[in-house]
Protein backbone atom coordinates (compact mmCIF):
# COMPACT_ATOMS: atom_id res chain seq x y z
CA UNK A 1 0.00 0.00 0.00
CA UNK A 2 1.36 3.55 -0.98
CA UNK A 3 0.05 6.29 1.61
CA UNK A 4 0.87 10.21 0.55
CA UNK A 5 0.49 9.80 -2.57
CA UNK A 6 -2.00 12.94 -2.89
CA UNK A 7 0.26 14.98 -0.99
CA UNK A 8 3.58 16.89 -0.76
CA UNK A 9 5.42 18.96 2.08
CA UNK A 10 6.68 22.44 1.48
CA UNK A 11 8.76 24.41 3.57
CA UNK A 12 7.88 27.89 4.93
CA UNK A 13 9.85 30.53 6.90
CA UNK A 14 8.19 32.21 10.24
CA UNK A 15 10.89 35.22 11.54
CA UNK A 16 9.67 37.15 15.41
CA UNK A 17 9.95 40.35 16.21
CA UNK A 18 11.19 40.53 19.94
CA UNK A 19 10.50 42.56 22.62
CA UNK A 20 13.26 44.14 24.58
CA UNK A 21 11.19 47.31 26.18
CA UNK A 22 9.66 47.13 29.75
CA UNK A 23 6.73 48.76 29.31
CA UNK A 24 4.63 45.78 27.38
CA UNK A 25 2.98 43.48 29.99
CA UNK A 26 1.36 40.15 28.54
CA UNK A 27 1.28 37.15 30.91
CA UNK A 28 0.04 34.77 28.22
CA UNK A 29 -0.25 34.51 24.38
CA UNK A 30 -2.52 36.52 21.96
CA UNK A 31 -3.93 35.41 18.83
CA UNK A 32 -6.37 37.24 16.61
CA UNK A 33 -9.39 35.71 14.87
CA UNK A 34 -8.33 33.24 12.42
CA UNK A 35 -9.17 33.68 9.28
CA UNK A 36 -10.49 30.00 7.83
CA UNK A 37 -9.11 30.30 4.29
CA UNK A 38 -5.33 30.54 5.86
CA UNK A 39 -3.56 27.74 7.20
CA UNK A 40 -1.13 30.12 9.17
CA UNK A 41 -2.10 31.65 12.15
CA UNK A 42 -1.97 35.35 11.88
CA UNK A 43 0.35 37.90 13.51
CA UNK A 44 0.21 36.89 17.47
CA UNK A 45 2.06 37.63 20.38
CA UNK A 46 3.90 34.46 22.18
CA UNK A 47 5.64 34.67 25.48
CA UNK A 48 9.03 32.00 25.14
CA UNK A 49 10.25 30.12 28.24
CA UNK A 50 12.91 32.88 29.35
CA UNK A 51 9.56 35.28 29.17
CA UNK A 52 10.63 37.28 26.53
CA UNK A 53 7.50 38.36 24.05
CA UNK A 54 7.46 38.18 20.48
CA UNK A 55 5.04 39.22 17.72
CA UNK A 56 4.79 37.17 14.03
CA UNK A 57 4.99 35.27 12.79
CA UNK A 58 6.27 35.83 8.82
CA UNK A 59 4.90 32.23 6.78
CA UNK A 60 6.77 33.07 3.25
CA UNK A 61 8.39 30.17 1.38
CA UNK A 62 11.57 28.77 1.95
CA UNK A 63 13.31 27.75 -1.32
CA UNK A 64 14.72 24.75 0.49
CA UNK A 65 14.91 23.01 3.29
CA UNK A 66 17.13 24.63 5.72
CA UNK A 67 16.82 28.20 3.74
CA UNK A 68 16.97 29.33 7.69
CA UNK A 69 19.40 32.46 6.61
CA UNK A 70 21.19 33.34 3.24
CA UNK A 71 22.06 30.81 0.65
CA UNK A 72 23.24 28.56 3.91
CA UNK A 73 22.18 24.94 3.54
CA UNK A 74 21.45 25.96 -0.26
CA UNK A 75 20.33 22.71 -2.08
CA UNK A 76 19.85 22.79 -5.69
CA UNK A 77 17.39 19.65 -6.09
CA UNK A 78 15.24 20.94 -3.14
CA UNK A 79 15.05 24.69 -4.83
CA UNK A 80 13.53 23.24 -7.99
CA UNK A 81 11.07 20.73 -6.69
CA UNK A 82 9.67 22.88 -4.14
CA UNK A 83 9.55 26.05 -6.78
CA UNK A 84 7.56 23.84 -8.70
CA UNK A 85 5.09 23.55 -6.27
CA UNK A 86 5.35 27.18 -5.26
CA UNK A 87 4.84 28.49 -9.38
CA UNK A 88 1.83 25.91 -9.68
CA UNK A 89 0.23 27.12 -6.17
CA UNK A 90 0.73 30.97 -7.41
CA UNK A 91 -0.69 30.56 -10.54
CA UNK A 92 -3.28 27.98 -9.95
CA UNK A 93 -4.88 28.74 -6.93
CA UNK A 94 -5.85 32.53 -6.30
CA UNK A 95 -6.26 32.24 -1.97
CA UNK A 96 -2.89 31.41 -1.93
CA UNK A 97 -1.57 34.19 -4.39
CA UNK A 98 -3.45 36.72 -1.35
CA UNK A 99 -1.99 34.54 1.19
CA UNK A 100 1.73 35.32 -0.58
CA UNK A 101 1.24 38.95 -1.05
CA UNK A 102 -0.35 39.75 2.47
CA UNK A 103 2.48 37.27 4.10
CA UNK A 104 5.46 39.61 2.16
CA UNK A 105 3.95 42.72 3.48
CA UNK A 106 5.16 40.89 7.29
CA UNK A 107 8.61 41.87 6.59
CA UNK A 108 8.16 45.30 6.91
CA UNK A 109 8.44 46.27 10.38
CA UNK A 110 5.88 48.55 9.89
CA UNK A 111 3.34 46.28 9.17
CA UNK A 112 3.84 43.91 11.40
CA UNK A 113 3.94 46.25 14.20
CA UNK A 114 0.53 47.48 12.87
CA UNK A 115 -1.14 43.97 12.91
CA UNK A 116 0.46 43.54 16.63
CA UNK A 117 -1.25 46.73 17.91
CA UNK A 118 -4.78 45.80 17.00
CA UNK A 119 -4.58 42.94 19.57
CA UNK A 120 -3.42 44.88 22.76
CA UNK A 121 -5.08 48.24 24.23
CA UNK A 122 -1.22 49.62 25.28
CA UNK A 123 1.18 48.92 23.03
CA UNK A 124 4.92 49.70 22.87
CA UNK A 125 6.07 49.67 19.20
CA UNK A 126 9.57 50.97 20.44
CA UNK A 127 10.61 47.97 22.22
CA UNK A 128 10.29 45.58 19.32
CA UNK A 129 14.26 45.95 18.30
CA UNK A 130 14.96 43.28 16.44
CA UNK A 131 13.97 39.71 14.66
CA UNK A 132 14.44 36.53 16.25
CA UNK A 133 15.89 33.56 14.81
CA UNK A 134 13.59 32.00 11.97
CA UNK A 135 12.30 28.88 12.25
CA UNK A 136 10.61 26.90 9.13
CA UNK A 137 7.03 24.86 8.90
CA UNK A 138 7.00 22.08 7.05
CA UNK A 139 2.48 22.84 5.01
CA UNK A 140 1.02 20.21 3.48
CA UNK A 141 -0.23 20.40 -0.01
CA UNK A 142 -2.72 18.55 -2.15
CA UNK A 143 -1.69 18.02 -5.07
CA UNK A 144 -4.92 16.85 -6.95
CA UNK A 145 -6.82 20.40 -6.17
CA UNK A 146 -3.20 22.43 -4.96
CA UNK A 147 -4.77 23.97 -1.43
CA UNK A 148 -3.27 24.41 1.32
CA UNK A 149 -3.96 21.52 3.50
CA UNK A 150 -5.58 23.08 6.95
CA UNK A 151 -6.63 19.94 9.45
CA UNK A 152 -4.52 16.70 10.37
CA UNK A 153 -4.31 14.29 7.68
CA UNK A 154 -3.62 10.44 8.64
CA UNK A 155 -3.55 7.58 6.46
CA UNK A 156 -2.87 3.74 7.50
CA UNK A 157 -3.81 0.24 7.53
CA UNK A 158 -3.50 -2.62 10.15
CA UNK A 159 0.28 -2.68 9.68
CA UNK A 160 1.28 1.16 9.84
CA UNK A 161 0.19 4.61 10.40
CA UNK A 162 0.96 7.86 8.91
CA UNK A 163 0.45 11.18 10.11
CA UNK A 164 1.02 13.71 7.38
CA UNK A 165 -0.08 16.79 8.89
CA UNK A 166 0.95 17.80 12.51
CA UNK A 167 -0.82 21.22 11.85
CA UNK A 168 -0.35 24.05 14.72
CA UNK A 169 -1.67 24.45 17.46
CA UNK A 170 -0.37 20.78 17.63
CA UNK A 171 0.50 20.80 21.63
CA UNK A 172 -3.01 22.27 22.20
CA UNK A 173 -4.57 19.27 19.93
CA UNK A 174 -1.86 16.72 21.20
CA UNK A 175 -4.60 14.85 23.60
CA UNK A 176 -7.44 14.61 21.70
CA UNK A 177 -5.60 13.70 18.25
CA UNK A 178 -3.50 10.93 20.49
CA UNK A 179 -7.07 9.18 21.59
CA UNK A 180 -8.54 8.98 18.19
CA UNK A 181 -5.04 7.89 16.30
CA UNK A 182 -5.28 5.34 19.36
CA UNK A 183 -9.21 4.65 18.94
CA UNK A 184 -9.55 4.80 14.96
CA UNK A 185 -5.68 2.98 13.74
CA UNK A 186 -4.50 0.96 16.90
CA UNK A 187 -7.43 -0.21 18.62
CA UNK A 188 -10.11 -1.04 15.32
CA UNK A 189 -8.46 -4.32 13.62
CA UNK A 190 -8.58 -4.85 9.87
CA UNK A 191 -9.33 -2.19 7.52
CA UNK A 192 -7.78 0.33 6.03
CA UNK A 193 -8.35 3.57 7.33
CA UNK A 194 -7.68 7.19 5.92
CA UNK A 195 -9.03 10.27 6.19
CA UNK A 196 -8.91 14.11 7.54
CA UNK A 197 -10.23 14.74 11.08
Amino acid sequence: MVFSKNYVLIPFKGIYLEYKGSKLDIKRNIYPVPNLKNPFLGVHFTIKVDETIKIGPTATPCFWRENYKGLSGFNISELLEILKFDIKLFIKNENFRKIAFDEIKKYLKSYMLKEASKLVKDFDSDGFTHWGTPGIRAQLIDIRNLQLVHDFVVEGDERSIHILNAISPAFTASLPFTRFVVQEYILKSGGKKDGKI
